[in-house]
């Protein structure tokens, strides 16, 4: 009889990971059920039910968070009329000025953040409910120690560091082309409160939404049928989510290696702590740059080349002694060909790029 939990019989996956693949082929559990190289309808039919829920509910994110943000807007430019109309005819840049002076202020970071947060928490909450997998099951962790994590967060901030240079070398080559790459200001004001609230958000908040999103719903729900899809897909979403090309080039190779990991130790822990420090210095070295603290950053940049030397060592030992899981003939007949005719998975993966193309032609206007 087949196993439910490893119906490819792949000796690569982490079947503790898999979900039951009866959701999806009912009679699996029944006497001479074979599993053939190409799905028939029924089998289409629930694999793309299960990539639409994920499409549409990552549609509905995109969707609620430009519509917050429009409200916020509206909001803002409310008030102004308020304000003209109890103070009479004000300049005619003084509506930009106001919301330049708002963008920067701690009020607009934090309301920002929350609503990012919110928003990545109850897609992934809803969406688990939608798709039947309880919350807990994203973090039963398996053999996960405190040698580990530090391996694990040495090995992240080696990718960070390769990935900026190969980030820095593709900005190069497009300014050759004559276009200019668009990268976000990734702090919101030198105020102490917005520095503080950047700190708890990027540090903390984000990585844990962040992950409970991507490596939770997402990436449990698309490895349904292939866990070397599910990863690399949902690293994919998780770059393109970014809608810029240098943290596209980070955060889908720090999410293939985020995705390994946790179905590796079936938990979102490992992922979590080493998608922290990975922020951490980032946030770090912006701090210090912005307050020209040139000696504690000539400090803190030497240990972290130490600390990165030690990860490109730990990776390259994870490269030849681990291995990526691979996928059987019948798992690819059910993984990039089927997601490409889903539709709302598609349809998200677009609308993000077209944010990310529309971001750039403003840059270059």
């Amino acid at each position: 009889m087949i196993e439910p939990k490893n119906p490819f019989q792949n000796e690569t996956e982490f079947t503790e990971y898999n979900t039951d693949y009866g959701e999806i082929v009912p009679q699996i559990r029944i006497e001479g059920c074979k599993i053939p190289l190409f799905p028939n309808y029924r089998e289409k039919s629930r694999i793309h039910r299960f990539e639409n829920i994920v499409g549409g509910f990552l549609l509905g994110h995109f969707l609620l968070m430009n519509v917050l943000m429009l409200i916020l807007s509206e909001i803002f430019l409310f008030a102004m009329s308020v304000v003209e109309g109890s103070r009479g005819e004000l300049p005619e840049n003084y509506s930009s000025l106001a919301w330049e002076y708002f963008e920067n202020t701690s009020s607009y970071t934090a309301l920002t953040m929350l609503c990012i947060a919110s928003c990545s928490v109850a897609v992934a909450w809803f969406g688990c409910k939608a798709t039947k997998i309880p919350i807990s099951h994203l973090f039963q962790t398996k053999e996960f120690h405190f040698r580990q994590a530090v391996s694990y967060i040495l090995i992240a901030l080696c990718i960070q560091n390769l990935m900026g240079w190969v980030a820095m070398g593709i900005d190069e080559i497009l300014e050759g082309l004559g276009i200019a790459s668009y990268t976000p200001e990734m702090t919101t004001g030198t105020e102490l409160k917005s520095m503080l609230i950047d700190f708890v958000y990027g540090v903390i908040v984000a990585p844990i939404t962040e992950e409970l999103l991507v490596r939770g719903f997402v990436m449990k729900n698309l490895s349904r049928v292939s866990q070397r899809f599910g990863i690399i897909m949902s690293a994919f979403f998780f770059g393109v989510w970014h809608e810029n090309i240098s943290q596209f080039v980070l955060a889908f190779t720090a999410g293939c290696f985020f995705g390994y990991i946790t179905m590796k130790h079936n938990s979102l822990i490992p992922s979590i702590i080493a998608h922290m420090f990975v922020n951490l210095f980032a946030t770090l070295f912006e701090f210090l740059d912005l307050y020209h603290l040139d000696t504690a950053y000539t400090i803190s940049e030497g240990i972290y080349s130490l600390l990165v030397l030690a990860g490109g060592i730990l990776l390259i030992r994870m490269l030849i002694i681990e291995r990526f899981p691979r996928s059987t003939p019948e798992q690819a007949e059910r993984g990039l060909r089927l997601a490409l005719t889903s539709p709302l998975l598609m349809g998200v993966l677009l609308c993000h790029i077209g944010s990310m193309l529309f971001y750039i032609a403003m840059e270059n206007n």
